[in-house]
C-alpha cells in the first residue's frame, strides 16, 4: 500500500538539537565528578525518555531529595522548568537538519503531516511557530502524549491502515513506536540528509 500520512519526530530529525538537550542536563547540577557521572549514566540509559523521567532518575541516584515522593516531584518540576528555558531557546535557533524545510514544504502539499515528540507540547508548538513550520502540520503532539498512542490516534483519525502511515525519526523510540503501531519507518541518520526521504520516494511514498 502507498503512504497516506507521515509522522515526524522533532529533535534530531528536523532540527539538530540532541546535543544541546544532552548538555542542558549538566547545567542544572553541580559540575563535580559525582554529579557528572550520574548524569552521564542516566542519559546513556534513557536519553530518549521525557525530561521528567530523566530528571527524576537523576535525582533518585543523586539522593539529594530525602523527603517523600511529593517533594521529589516538586523538585523535578522545578528543574524541568529550568531545563525548558535552556532548550527552548536553543531549539528555536539551532540548525535544522539538512533539507528539513524543503522536505516539509514539499511533502505537506501531498500528504497530511504530523509531529510526534517527547518535548512538552506547549514548548514544541512554540518552537515550531518560531521556525514558521506550523502550517506544514495537521497536528502537533508532545509530552505527556505517548508516541505509540499518538500513532494509533492518527491512524484512526486518518481512517487508514497502519502500514499506510510512515514514521520519520532518528531514535530507537521512533522505530519502536512504528513497529508497535504496525507502521513503516524511515531512519534519519545523524549525518544523513532528510531530503533522501524525497529522493527515495518510490520506496517509501
Amino acid at each position: 500500500m502507498s503512504i497516506k500520512a507521515i509522522v515526524f519526530d522533532f529533535d534530531g530529525t528536523l532540527i539538530d538539537s540532541n546535543q544541546l538537550k544532552y548538555d542542558a542536563y549538566y547545567k542544572l547540577f553541580p559540575s563535580d565528578d559525582f554529579h557528572k557521572r550520574i548524569i552521564t549514566e542516566v542519559l546513556g540509559e534513557i536519553f530518549e525518555e521525557s525530561r521528567y523521567a530523566i530528571l527524576k532518575e537523576i535525582m533518585r541516584r543523586v539522593n539529594s531529595i530525602t523527603g517523600n515522593e511529593y517533594e521529589l516531584d516538586n523538585r523535578v518540576r522545578e528543574l524541568a522548568t529550568e531545563y525548558n528555558v535552556i532548550v527552548v531557546d536553543g531549539a528555536k535557533h539551532c540548525k535544522e537538519k539538512p533539507g528539513a524545510k524543503e522536505v516539509l514544504e514539499s511533502l505537506s502539499k501531498k500528504y497530511n503531516l504530523y509531529l510526534n515528540s517527547t518535548t512538552p507540547e506547549i514548548s514544541l508548538k512554540d518552537i515550531v511557530k518560531h521556525r514558521k513550520w506550523e502550517n506544514c502540520f495537521c497536528d502537533i503532539f508532545g509530552y505527556p502524549n505517548d508516541k505509540v498512542s499518538v500513532l494509533l490516534e492518527i491512524i484512526r483519525k486518518e481512517n487508514i491502515d497502519p502500514d499506510e502511515l510512515l514514521v520519520v525519526g532518528d531514535g530507537k523510540s521512533d522505530r519502536d513506536s512504528a513497529d508497535k503501531a504496525g507502521s513503516r519507518f524511515f531512519h534519519v541518520f545523524k549525518d544523513g540528509l532528510l531530503v533522501k526521504l524525497v529522493q527515495d520516494s518510490e520506496k517509501y511514498l
